[in-house]
């Protein structure tokens, strides 16, 4: 009889055990990148306002003359809270520009963040980006 009763307790501890280990796993913050969402973020006003947000970067002093117009990518991660993460830019052409724009989007206002059933979710975004920088006149 004293034997049930041991092999009864441990049983019960191990069973104790796994729930609190599941609840852990459940609050733990969820990590996973979306590369798309039943809502996608969207920047404060949406994208008239993200393009005039993006023409108001300061133009670098030491960018390269040579090489004023660009098209590239901007990749970055709007996170849960509308924050962006990690921008980095895919294809550099000129890289003191491309430089002042990631510098610039990292620093952007919160976005609305994307939504997968209701609850905000870590999403992968591209922005294309194209520029001319204009050079000042030879003297």
């Amino acid at each position: 009889m004293k034997g049930w009763f041991v092999s009864g307790l441990m049983l019960l501890s191990v069973t104790s055990f796994a729930q609190s280990q599941s609840k852990k796993a459940d609050t733990k913050q969820d990590t996973a990148v979306h590369t798309t969402a039943e809502v996608m973020p969207e920047f404060p006003g949406g994208i008239e306002q993200w393009t005039k947000y993006l023409f108001s970067v300061p133009i670098p002093k030491d960018y390269d003359k040579e090489n004023t117009q660009a098209s590239f990518f901007i990749q970055m991660i709007i996170e849960p809270d509308g924050s962006v993460t990690h921008a980095r830019v895919r294809r550099i052409i000129n890289k003191a520009m491309c430089e002042a724009f990631v510098k610039h989007v990292n620093n952007s206002p919160r976005w609305k963040p994307g939504l997968i059933k209701g609850k905000a979710v870590r999403v992968l975004y591209y922005a294309p980006i194209s520029c001319f920088m204009l050079q000042p006149p030879d003297e």
